[in-house]
């Protein structure tokens, strides 16, 4: 261990002692508290007294206590040791420290760490070796395809595995992927696919149609499966030959290529126990190391689409801070305008009601009177931002045209004007709409004046929504206690079990249609956690029925009239849409935000410098991965 270290360890032991301050201890405490005989923590002392770090006056005789002062500021020590960390490219090792250190300390060192983040270019033995590097707030749950909800969770898993198919977004069809072709009975009811030949999994194994129907049939014999309604038609899998796998469904569904393009669809290798945390596919990426620190992607060299360009993903778990994203987000170009990619989020932020829990939230005047209180116009006009827009709807073709159109709510005096000077649309609210209707909504309710537990997503943004919005609540005697939380803990642990209403947001992929029909059948949506068995039973059926629909634009469409039940029982509340900004260095080329906002590590390339062929290279990148 580094002297500097010896230090750092000591002087937190004393965090309440100030510099200059006479401390009595005796050798035998300090050797204790770093763990180790009296002879080294002589040696130790001496060596922090030719630094000038302590003064160190040591007394002899049973029952005497030495003297001890620290001379130079413990954050002096830790930032030196740290650059040196940094500097040696030793970032596990300065992760490390940063964790031990009080949270002040800790935001100090994130400005530091930031640089380190971003693609790494760097000549070795074996050539070179580019690394993206992604700092991350929150763990990783569970890369099982079939469990996971989390945005940053399916990053991982698109780039860990494939699919039989996969969504053109540009297009808007259904492209081969492991399937080369496809095909169906003319009643939807047999599917049949082809795959390709000498496709690898990452650990040798070659893809075969057993592969395909092991994949399934653990969803559709596992009950408890989050994913099993999505896949609800299947009745039979059948491995025709070594390359065709056939569907039997029980009802008919023109739309199973698209689910087959789900994340949920990703193909696992029947010949090794799925593990949640270290998965096995045949994407681009392998996993090499995924522990409370760090998740490391390797590139797949054998991939059956041409290997990917960027060499090593490594997404750091960062130790926390409540200024990690501002200060990786703002202060990472401090040279050069960052080139800044806008990705308008499929999806959109929306509040509903835990109706698992008995209370007023069972009682649709009390829901219609939050609604109205939750006004999007009010809301995003108090605190709005750049990156967001008032919105009625997740679905962002209705966003974008919403102008002259009546809010698909209640059926109350809810009519829309437009008018700007500019000519650009703004909704006014009725008179009716006002805090008086809100409050004899809420008189007619089950609400009898009880203080209501109000769960949000944690963020600045979002607890500043609500924050305001509690204050709308008090006006008329609405009691609400916002709870900010962790969604991972209320996705995989039932977090909010015990809260009345829930703030969060949807991201969709690109296929939005897709998106919606995973979002009211997928059992581990936040949406669908919150809902009870009945409306869990009708959103089944209502995207049973949407699946049978051979015409996309009709699904949609069906899928629109759902959304808008669910609006008209104030069941779903949107508030607006939003936009994430990621920023990367004009050398990166190939930067295409894919679904969920993410980028696709697939495309991504790095245009060197003349000059800088035998250098090492940083080139900073933003991905937004929180």
């Amino acid at each position: 261990m580094d002297v500097s270290e010896h230090y750092i360890q000591l002087r937190l032991n004393f965090l309440h002692v100030h510099d200059e301050q006479e401390i009595h201890t005796t050798v035998g405490e300090l050797a204790d508290h770093l763990c180790c005989t009296m002879r080294n923590m002589n040696l130790i002392m001496n060596k922090f007294k030719e630094n000038g770090w302590v003064m160190w006056n040591p007394q002899r005789g049973r029952g005497k206590k030495s003297i001890l002062v620290f001379c130079i500021p413990l954050l002096h020590v830790v930032r030196e040791r740290y650059d040196h960390l940094l500097n040696g490219n030793r970032i596990e090792d300065a992760y490390e420290l940063a964790s031990i250190l009080p949270i002040t300390m800790r935001e100090h060192l994130m400005q530091q760490m930031q640089h380190q983040f971003g693609l790494r270019s760097n000549e070795g033995a074996r050539g070179r070796v580019d690394t993206l590097r992604i700092p991350q707030n929150t763990p990783f749950k569970t890369l099982d395809p079939t469990q996971t909800a989390m945005w940053g969770e399916v990053f991982i898993i698109a780039e860990v595995f494939d699919r039989l198919v996969r969504y053109n977004a540009e297009r808007q069809v259904c492209e081969p992927s492991l399937a080369m072709a496809w095909e169906s009975h003319a009643d939807g009811r047999e599917w049949t696919f082809y795959l390709h030949k000498g496709i690898p999994f990452h650990h040798g194994k070659i893809l075969d149609a057993e592969d395909v129907k092991f994949t399934f049939d653990r969803i559709i014999s596992d009950r408890s499966n989050p994913c099993r309604p999505l896949f609800g038609s299947i009745e039979s899998i059948e491995a025709y030959d070594q390359l065709t796998v056939r569907f039997m469904l029980n009802t008919p569904n023109f739309m199973f290529p698209d689910l087959m393009s789900s994340m949920c669809a990703s193909i696992l290798p029947r010949d090794v126990e799925m593990n949640p945390l270290h998965p096995i596919g045949t994407g681009p990426y392998r996993l090499t190391r995924h522990d409370s620190k760090l998740l490391v992607l390797e590139v797949f060299n054998a991939y059956f689409r041409g290997r990917a360009y960027v060499d090593r993903v490594e997404v750091w778990q960062l130790p926390h801070s409540a200024k990690a994203e501002s200060i990786i987000k703002h202060d990472l170009f401090p040279d050069a305008q960052p080139r800044a990619v806008q990705h308008e989020m499929q999806g959109g932020v929306y509040m509903t009601f835990n109706v698992q829990k008995e209370g007023p939230q069972h009682d649709v005047n009390f829901r219609r009177a939050v609604q109205q209180l939750l006004n999007a116009h009010e809301l995003s006009e108090a605190l709005g931002s750049t990156n967001t827009q008032a919105a009625y709807s997740l679905i962002r073709v209705r966003v974008q045209k919403q102008h002259l159109k009546e809010r698909p709510d209640q059926g109350g005096p809810w009519k829309q004007q437009w008018k700007q000077p500019d000519g650009s649309a703004k909704p006014v609210l009725s008179v009716e709409s006002s805090l008086a209707r809100v409050s004899a909504l809420l008189r007619r309710s089950s609400y009898q004046g009880q203080m209501l537990s109000l769960w949000v997503e944690e963020g600045e943004k979002m607890e500043a929504d609500m924050i305001w919005f509690a204050e709308r609540c008090e006006q008329i005697g609405l009691h609400i206690c916002i709870i900010p939380g962790d969604p991972v803990h209320a996705v995989y642990q039932d977090g909010f079990r015990d809260c009345d209403l829930i703030y969060t947001g949807e991201v969709f992929d690109d296929h939005v249609v897709l998106s919606l029909v995973t979002m009211y059948t997928f059992q581990n949506t936040l949406f669908l956690i919150a809902m009870n068995d009945y409306w869990r039973n009708e959103l089944e059926q209502e995207c049973g029925h949407v699946v049978m629909i051979k015409e996309p634009a009709e699904r949609l469409n069906r899928l629109i009239r759902l959304e808008d039940r669910l609006i008209q029982e104030a069941l779903l509340l949107p508030t607006y849409s939003f936009k994430e900004e990621h920023a990367h260095h004009s050398s990166l080329r190939g930067y295409h935000v894919a679904g969920h906002g993410l980028p696709d590590l697939r495309r991504l390339w790095v245009k060197r410098r003349p000059g800088t062929a035998e250098e090492d290279t940083s080139y900073p990148v933003y991905i937004p991965l929180w």
